[in-house]
């Protein structure tokens, strides 16, 4: 026993106890609150943005990937404050992954199974992201915990199929490798941890030159091996985004919700956490399951197979706690163009010389109209590009099958 335990009474034993359970029941109730905002339990309740976008490594990256503030980030943010004066703060009183981990290794040592010996993975991708967003594409927040706690809920809310099953794998992995290796996501992998550890260094930095300290004494604050990795992992960040930008840009350019930031960007900055999937009533919003590349994975694409875009919903613009989708008003959605509508006359009833007036009977926005083609001698639908928002009510309502014969593809016109 170590003269500092011999030196313990049995009141500090008392007090050390009291304070464990406290942090323990306050974490249990963050886990409580954090389960109920993404699965929200009280109707007209959207509280879905909060638990992702209370992660400052979110906060941070968006920020400098986008270059503006977004309707969340102020959430990020202002917990980077806090844990940069209390380190590791988040983790240890509020973090629900944080306490879902610490039960599977608790259980782990348990079993008999021991940590170990693993690099500090977690700080190579805070600074590949950062490095990844001086570029405009944080390419790794997709591994921030709450993101990925977020897609808990995600299978039981949409349809059963297979596939969106794999983003809530992310939750359950986490959780196995922590019972397999005890701490081994807290301590080694997770960003979010490894971020805070960053921001405790800067303090202490910080403070070194503010407070006058010592030569020596700054020199043990900053640890050269720290600042050759920062700089390698922010270059090795930034020539990873400029090589996966271009991937992306060659690959297929699917439909995003309204208010999707450039393409070029969209993949690097949105963090897979589902939340516009779960808000959207008309259920238009999917998941890229790899049909438009790799770097496209998860993220939100639309389609029109069943129903549109309503013209009165905002939803998904109000959820997205890393700025990929921005915060619209109805008037500003208006002047978007999600994509724009292709009509193939092979397919199209009139083309065969049957009747058919679906889509300009269902066009919200009056944008379709029918002219005879001397060509075709036939009718042949038209559609009012200054009119058309892309939302997809003619791509629905189209009675042909299997294919459709107007199907909206991305051709965005801001006016």
């Amino acid at each position: 026993m170590s003269p500092h335990e011999k030196s313990k009474t049995p009141l500090d034993s008392k007090a050390n106890a009291a304070g464990s359970r406290m942090r323990l029941f306050v974490r249990g109730i963050c886990l409580i609150l954090a389960t109920a905002a993404i699965w929200p339990i009280l109707p007209g309740v959207n509280s879905l943005v909060f638990v992702p976008a209370l992660s400052p490594f979110v906060a941070v990256a968006s920020l400098l990937g986008i270059r503006a503030f977004h309707a969340a980030t102020w959430l990020g943010l202002t917990v980077g404050i806090v844990v940069l004066v209390r380190h590791r703060f988040f983790c240890r009183w509020i973090c629900p992954v944080g306490l879902c981990v610490d039960g599977a290794s608790r259980l782990g040592r348990r079993l008999g199974r021991q940590r170990i010996r693993f690099p500090l993975l977690g700080h190579w991708i805070v600074w590949l992201t950062l490095g990844g967003a001086l570029l405009g594409y944080p390419f790794l927040l997709w591994l921030d915990p709450l993101a990925i706690f977020a897609n808990v809920p995600f299978p039981a809310r949409q349809s059963p199929e297979s596939a969106v099953w794999l983003p809530a794998i992310g939750f359950g992995t986490i959780v196995m490798l922590s019972m397999i290796w005890p701490r081994t996501w807290c301590e080694r992998i997770c960003p979010l941890g490894a971020f805070q550890d960053i921001l405790c260094q800067l303090r202490r930095f910080l403070y070194s030159i503010i407070g006058g300290k010592g030569e020596t004494q700054k020199k043990s604050i900053v640890d050269p091996r720290m600042s050759r990795r920062t700089i390698l992992g922010l270059a090795a960040g930034a020539v990873w985004a400029r090589a996966a930008r271009p991937v992306t840009a060659n690959t297929s350019t699917p439909l995003r919700p309204p208010g999707a930031i450039s393409e070029s960007q969209f993949a690097g900055v949105c963090t897979r956490c589902g939340n516009c999937l779960r808000v959207c009533p008309s259920g238009v919003i999917e998941r890229d399951v790899g049909q438009n590349g790799w770097a496209n994975l998860f993220t939100p694409v639309l389609s029109f197979e069943n129903d549109y875009c309503r013209e009165d919903c905002t939803r998904c613009t109000e959820v997205c706690p890393s700025g990929a989708i921005a915060c619209l008003s109805l008037k500003q959605k208006m002047d978007i163009q999600i994509g724009f509508p292709h009509v193939d006359m092979n397919i199209c009833l009139l083309g065969d010389e049957r009747e058919c007036s679906v889509c300009k009977r269902w066009c919200p926005y009056d944008a379709v109209r029918y002219v005879f083609s001397e060509a075709e001698y036939t009718l042949i639908p038209k559609i009012d590009p200054q009119k058309c928002m892309g939302c997809g009510a003619c791509e629905a309502a189209c009675p042909t099958k299997p294919q459709k014969a107007i199907v909206v593809l991305h051709n965005p016109v801001q006016f």
